[in-house]
C-alpha cells in the first residue's frame, strides 16, 4: 500500500518485534470517575496475545452474554489494557472466569454500555531492537519533527486484516455486490475499503503539499489552476499538509466541521493545531470537500458504498513523547499518547520511512 511521509530522511533500520513485552497499549477512558450505581459492570481488563474479538468470543461463550460493550479494538500481539461493560446480572459469573491470557484489574458500576469510540485515546510503550547509536540519534531527530508538526493519520495495517492486499474483495462488499455470512467480517471489510481510499487520498495530499513547497508559483499556477494570491498563501502556510481551498477542517474547540473558503484566515488556527484538515470515508451522508480540495477528493470517493460515511482527521499530533536509548542492549524505548483511531504502528513507519511489517514474537 502506497504511503508517503513528509520527512525525506533515509530509511532507519530497527527491528519491531510486536510482542507482549515490546508492545504495550493502555486505553484512556473518557471519564476516570467510578460509580456505585448503574445497571452495567464496567471492567478494566488486561490481555496478552489475545485480540479484542477473541476476548469477546470467549466471554460470550462462557457467560452466554451477547451485550458486551467495548470502546475500541486492541492488537492481539501485545499487552493491552482496555475497558468493557456487561449487564450487571453477569457480574458474579464474570468474576469467577479464568483465562491464562486475560486478567481483570478492577471493576465498578456504570449507567451506560460502552460503544465504539467511547475513549480519549491510548498510551503506548514500544521497544525497538537492533538499534545502532546512529539510528537512535536519527530516531530522536524525526521524533522531534513529528512532535512539532504531527504525522499523517493513515490507517495502520491492522485495519485491513489478513487480506490486506485484497482490495477488490473489500470493494465488492462495500458496494453491496458480495455478502458475507459473518456480519462482523462484512463490516470490517467495508471499513477496510473506506480506509484504502482514505490512505491513498492522504498520500496524494502529502505529495501535492511537497510539490507546492518545491515548485515555483509560475508552474503551480498552470498545473494546479491556482491564483497568484492562493499560491503565495500556500507557499507560506507550513504544516504537514497544505490546507487547500474547499477543504473541510475539524475545529477542536467547537468539535464541528467547517468548509475552508479563506486561506488567510485558516493560517493561524492551523499553525496552532486548533483546526485540522479531514479526509473522506465514503458513504451516503458524508460531507464532501469543495473547490480544489473537492476536485482531488473526487478521485478517492465512491458514491455506491453502502454506509453512512464520515470524515477523518488527516493529521494526528502525538503527545507526551518520551524515548531512551540503551546502548548495551541496542534497544530504543519509546512511549507516547495518541488520540482514538490513530495507529502507533503508523508512527513507527513514519520513523522508519518505510512500510513496516512487524515480527510477531509469541510467548506463552
Amino acid at each position: 500500500m502506497k504511503r508517503i511521509f513528509k520527512q525525506n530522511h533515509k530509511p532507519i533500520k530497527f527491528k519491531f518485534r510486536q510482542s507482549k513485552e515490546d508492545f504495550i497499549v493502555t486505553e484512556i477512558p473518557e471519564s476516570e470517575a467510578s460509580s456505585d450505581k448503574g445497571n452495567y459492570l464496567l471492567a478494566k481488563v488486561q490481555k496478552q496475545n489475545m485480540s479484542t474479538l477473541e476476548m469477546l468470543e470467549f466471554l460470550e461463550n462462557e457467560l452466554q452474554c451477547f451485550n458486551i460493550g467495548y470502546a475500541g479494538l486492541k492488537d492481539k500481539h501485545a499487552t493491552t489494557t482496555q475497558y468493557i461493560t456487561l449487564p450487571l446480572k453477569f457480574s458474579k459469573s464474570f468474576e469467577k472466569l479464568h483465562h491464562p491470557r486475560l486478567k481483570v484489574l478492577e471493576s465498578s458500576r456504570t449507567k451506560q454500555k460502552l460503544s465504539i469510540g467511547d475513549l480519549k485515546g491510548n498510551n503506548f510503550f514500544i521497544r525497538l531492537h537492533e538499534v545502532s547509536q546512529e539510528a537512535a540519534d536519527n530516531l530522536a531527530i524525526v521524533l522531534s519533527e513529528i512532535q512539532r508538526q504531527g504525522m499523517p493519520n493513515y490507517f495502520g495495517y491492522q485495519r485491513f486484516g489478513k487480506d490486506s492486499s485484497n482490495f477488490e474483495k473489500a470493494k465488492e462488499v462495500a458496494q453491496g455486490e458480495r455478502m458475507m455470512k459473518d456480519k462482523k467480517i462484512e463490516r470490517m471489510m467495508l471499513h477496510a475499503y473506506q480506509s484504502y481510499l482514505f490512505n491513498d487520498w492522504l498520500a496524494k495530499r502529502i505529495e501535492i503539499s511537497k510539490e507546492i513547497e518545491c515548485k515555483a508559483c509560475e508552474e503551480l499556477l498552470v498545473n494546479m489552476n491556482l491564483s497568484q494570491e492562493a499560491c503565495d498563501l500556500l507557499k507560506n502556510q507550513g504544516g504537514l499538509i497544505k490546507v487547500l481551498p474547499g477543504d473541510i477542517v475539524y475545529v477542536h474547540k467547537t468539535k464541528k466541521w467547517e468548509n475552508v473558503s479563506d486561506l488567510q484566515a485558516i493560517r493561524k488556527p492551523f499553525k496552532e493545531q486548533k483546526v485540522v484538515p479531514t479526509g473522506l470515508l465514503p458513504g451516503a451522508k458524508a460531507w464532501r470537500a469543495k473547490a480544489m480540495a473537492g476536485e482531488i477528493e473526487h478521485h478517492y470517493d465512491d458514491l455506491t458504498v453502502s454506509a453512512v460515511g464520515a470524515r477523518r482527521e488527516a493529521i494526528v499530533y502525538p503527545k507526551a513523547i518520551r524515548h531512551e536509548y540503551k546502548a548495551k542492549d541496542k534497544t530504543f524505548e519509546l512511549s507516547f499518547t495518541l488520540p482514538k483511531g490513530a495507529y502507533a504502528t503508523v508512527l513507527l513507519e513514519n520513523l522508519a520511512n518505510r512500510d513496516l511489517t512487524p515480527e510477531f514474537k509469541l510467548k506463552s
